[in-house]
């Protein structure tokens, strides 16, 4: 009988995976792309065509400092509006006296976003489709990346199943929907799993 370790939990997180690389369909020809990440920038690249993609991972906070010229006191407003973010200077009330006057708007790098999720099949920073993806019974079935489908072929197709040793006590295929791990399922699922290695 074939035996398996699963993995520790999130080896396979869209953060983790950013770092070799997501697997999706370009945009513009449909071929074969790769979505990856540093600190600041995720990076999209289309291996058939060429085409490339940036997206900025940091968020902004949009401020106006201000000394009110009527009551004397400083402030700083928060700018939620992402219609007024774009300007260089707006026309803010003073929260201590509301007098109208106009300030610079300040953009800083607040925290680095990350956007691990994956929804109706697609990536979250450019919302490109997942490479690895079908159905099954309506359900989406996906991999992030062909590690990750051999994994899942491995985890499937084993009839012992390992936990890693954790402190948090969970591993991979915890992460996984019931519908996968279900044993009736295992069988079908597991055979459109080895057709999409065949991409």
């Amino acid at each position: 009988m074939e035996r398996i370790a699963d993995k520790p939990c999130f080896t396979y997180s869209v953060d983790n995976v950013l770092s070799s690389g997501l697997n999706v369909k370009c945009p513009k020809c449909h071929g074969f792309g790769i979505v990856t990440a540093n600190k600041d920038t995720a990076f999209f690249r289309c291996t058939n065509c060429g085409h490339t993609e940036e997206k900025d991972r940091r968020i902004y906070r949009y401020e106006v400092h201000n000394q009110c010229k009527c009551c004397g006191q400083y402030y700083r407003a928060d700018i939620q509006d992402v219609d007024k973010q774009r300007f260089q200077v707006l026309r803010i009330a003073c929260p201590f006296c509301g007098t109208v006057m106009a300030g610079k708007v300040h953009k800083t790098a607040e925290v680095f976003s990350h956007i691990g999720e994956i929804k109706d099949g697609k990536e979250s920073y450019f919302g490109l489709e997942l490479w690895f993806l079908t159905s099954f019974r309506g359900k989406l079935v996906w991999a992030l990346n062909r590690e990750h489908l051999a994994y899942l072929t491995g985890y499937l197709s084993a009839g012992l199943r390992e936990k890693p040793f954790s402190v948090a006590g969970k591993a991979q295929a915890d992460h996984l929907p019931v519908f996968m791990k279900t044993a009736k399922n295992r069988g079908r699922i597991l055979r459109l799993l080895k057709d999409m290695q065949k991409k």
